[in-house]
């Protein structure tokens, strides 16, 4: 009942319907974006227009009738001019899921150009798209952002340095966006997954199989999806598709210093 109350003093409402809604999705070309695209697709929306830095994109998109812009999201111009080219043609964007990301394994090894490779995607190309997207659904009092940020940006990710920082970045620019702009109408969500069955996690490092960031279970994508548009018709916040995340982070706020010995066993 407390939490009752609480949800309904911050404003949330379960009505968020993506039908009949024009959609953008990043990082579509595969894995949850493209997961979150077939989900979608099932909602009759009105138009579905993916992003990727990949050619495969317009394979995907064919399949699922939904235009396709070929751009590298890190960087701003040619970003921001495709998201204005969306806005031009369909008229508004109302939920933009903002989910190109990049992963990497590695410590203080990791070259600088690697660490500015993590900041461009993982946290740039979420403010590249809200520079456009914050305005323009001001403009039109309404508007839904999700922003896919990692369980790494809640808790951490041992022996991934730069991806566990940016993605802490990500989390505080979702919250920031959340408490600046609701009362405009905007809508804000943070996805938060553990590992996700991708060619993003399979690519970027080997985990064995007793790892302990394996016990909570490798999600499929769609299962992923799936757990988005309940998070999005619900209008959360935080969209924790591995549960135990809630458990972690409860753990965290309580006893920071227990929490940082408990994670120092996860180091590789």
């Amino acid at each position: 009942a407390i939490g009752c109350r609480f949800e309904s003093f911050l404003g949330y409402k379960n009505h968020m319907n993506i039908h009949n809604k024009n959609i953008v999705i990043t990082g579509a070309a595969n894995g949850i974006g493209y997961a979150l695209a077939k989900r979608i697709n099932k909602e009759s929306p009105k138009s579905i227009s993916l992003i990727d830095i990949s050619r495969s994109l317009d394979k995907v998109a064919s399949s699922l009738n939904a235009d396709s812009y070929v751009v590298d999201v890190s960087k701003e111009e040619d970003f921001q001019s495709v998201l204005n080219s969306i806005i031009d043609k369909n008229n508004s964007i109302d939920l933009f899921c903002s989910n190109a990301g990049i992963q990497q394994f590695g410590t203080l090894e990791t070259s600088t150009s690697d660490w500015q490779k993590n900041w461009d995607v993982n946290v740039m190309s979420h403010i590249h798209a809200a520079k456009v997207l914050i305005p323009h659904m001001q403009k039109q009092g309404s508007g839904y952002i999700v922003l896919t940020v990692s369980a790494a940006g809640l808790l951490n990710m041992p022996g991934a340095i730069a991806y566990a920082t940016t993605k802490h970045a990500a989390m505080g620019l979702a919250e920031n966006l959340a408490i600046m702009f609701r009362e405009d109408g905007i809508k804000i969500s943070a996805l938060c997954p553990q590992l996700v069955d991708t060619d993003m996690v399979r690519s970027s490092g080997n985990l064995p199989k007793d790892h302990p960031l394996l016990k909570d279970g490798l999600l499929s994508a769609d299962a992923v999806a799936e757990e988005t548009i309940q998070g999005i018709n619900k209008e959360k916040f935080l969209i924790l598709p591995h549960k135990e995340v809630s458990k972690y982070i409860q753990g965290k706020a309580y006893d920071y210093d227990a929490w940082i010995e408990a994670v120092r066993k996860l180091v590789p």
